[in-house]
């Protein structure tokens, strides 16, 4: 069986060696980690950002439903209102066509009285 030669052994600079190539590996997971701690930083900083916010969003969300309870009593009160404006209004109509009818009358009355 004959064996092949390796590409290291025309060129020797192109091959690395194992521990070499386990050096290189743990500098570049060294810097990955690096990289991955600096992350992990900013996440912890901008999860205390959304825990706030979500904390205000909470009060925004009491006071809405709060104002909107409020609202809700008040529009009940305006339909209570306007029924009554409804029936305000229906009477004066029935008072004015009564005083139409009174001038009508009177009309009449003088009309006969100045002749």
């Amino acid at each position: 069986m004959r064996t092949v030669p390796r590409l290291c052994e025309f060129y020797p600079g192109i091959c690395l060696t194992t521990e070499e190539k386990t050096r290189e590996n743990l500098s570049q997971v060294k810097k990955n980690l690096c990289h991955v701690k600096k992350n992990l930083s900013h996440v912890k900083k901008n999860l205390s950002h959304v825990k706030k916010n979500l904390s205000h969003v909470k009060k925004n969300l009491s006071h809405f439903k709060k104002n909107l309870s409020h609202v809700k009593k008040n529009l009940s009160q305006v339909k209570k209102n306007l029924s009554q404006v409804k029936k305000t209004l229906s009477q004066v109509k029935k008072n004015l066509s009564q005083v139409k009818k009174n001038l009508s009358q009177v009309k009449k009355n003088l009309s006969q009285v100045l002749l």
